[in-house]
């Protein structure tokens, strides 16, 4: 288990470098930290609409995944606009503060989003009820998100996320209970030994630079993004993905390598810019991984966590999907994630792999 005193001394160097890398991606590979409003006028706003997604999550939606096991599943809602929102979300304004203090002076975002779900953990063995010590353990996300996004130029880009969360309700494990029992598939009895059980609140802010290297091409996107996050993800990396087909939706609006887990806000939610679309996409990432508070813990006190020396601190992700719209209102996409594994020795050390199914309204 990670301690206290731990987390308290570690905290203020963790956000002294997550500062820094970020003022690095933003001062060094986007030409200077202001964004200059003539340069986000060239993504037309005009056509922007509202979108809302809906989004599920599970290892059961990949081929040859059988059981239950690491990031099992989830689900979440998002709403989705180009600048102007309809409805109230909470966290833009205080976003909107941690941006300028990131030295993001653009006082408009060409995008925001934001994103209520709930995603979860298990080890392999979920019908045990006493702790599986040689596993990861049970953990568990609610979460409110809320995401911006600000064009520096035709081909770059910065985005940035702020959410706020609670670990260790009983909110997916009743879900997750529900399912089984509706399906006759068997009991799920751990969740008691989740970390942060009873519920603690948790945060993370995430900045991220992109880079679009075909930004003229009709049917072919390629981009690289840089990305760093604190908080119960503290983690850099560098990400590489492409699309390749019919492509009407901006590349600063798809941005499928910043998804954590089952969190997507500033993913897939965009609506189309143009018309219809039909395409492939896929990609790759490497991130460097300081702390994970899903297998590591926070503040309360856990039945089961990992120590760091127990992790592993590099973790490779590749992700294969394909999207398309339905009539003028809808997209859809479905993709397969693999995952390298984040656990050095015992049952946990082993790669993870799931599917996810999402579904967009456009208004």
């Amino acid at each position: 288990m990670v301690s206290r005193m731990f987390l308290i001394n570690a905290y203020p160097w963790v956000m002294s470098a997550v500062r820094a890398v970020a003022t690095l991606i933003l001062l060094t590979l986007a030409h200077g930290n202001v964004l200059a409003a003539t340069d986000a006028g060239s993504v037309s706003r005009p056509n922007a609409k509202h979108a809302w997604s809906v989004s599920l999550d599970n290892d059961l939606f990949a081929p040859l995944v059988s059981s239950d096991k690491d990031f099992t599943g989830g689900m979440a809602l998002t709403y989705s606009s180009g600048g102007d929102a309809k409805y109230w979300r909470p966290l833009d304004r205080l976003q909107s503060r941690f941006d300028r203090f990131m030295g993001i002076r653009e006082p408009r975002a060409v995008t925001t989003s934001m994103e209520f779900g709930v995603y979860g953990f298990t080890p392999d063995d979920t019908r045990s009820v006493e702790l599986v010590s040689s596993d990861r353990p049970y953990a568990s996300l609610v979460y409110l998100s809320s995401s911006r996004m600000y064009a520096l130029s035709s081909d770059s880009s910065v985005s940035t996320s702020l959410t706020w969360g609670l670990l260790g309700t009983d909110i997916f494990g009743d879900m997750q209970r529900g399912i089984h029992r509706a399906i006759d598939n068997a009991p799920v009895r751990g969740w008691h030994n989740q970390i942060s059980d009873g519920g603690e609140l948790t945060a993370r802010y995430q900045v991220a630079y992109h880079k679009y290297w075909q930004s003229d091409d009709v049917r072919s996107r390629l981009k690289t993004t840089l990305f760093s996050s604190v908080g119960y993800l503290t983690e850099a990396g560098v990400a590489l993905s492409t699309r390749r087909g019919l492509i009407s939706s901006p590349d600063h609006r798809f941005n499928p390598e910043l998804i954590s887990y089952g969190e997507r806000v500033t993913d897939t939610v965009a609506m189309p810019f143009r018309g219809k679309e039909n395409y492939f996409w896929g990609g790759v990432a490497l991130k460097g991984r300081l702390y994970n508070a899903f297998l590591q813990g926070q503040f309360r006190d856990s039945a089961h966590t990992l120590e760091y020396r127990d992790l592993r601190p590099m973790i490779g992700e590749a992700w294969l999907g394909y999207t398309f719209t339905i009539g003028r209102q809808f997209r859809a996409s479905y993709v397969i994630r693999a995952h390298t594994s984040e656990i050095r020795t015992g049952k946990g050390d082993r790669g993870h792999l799931w599917g996810s199914l999402i579904l967009s309204r456009y208004l």
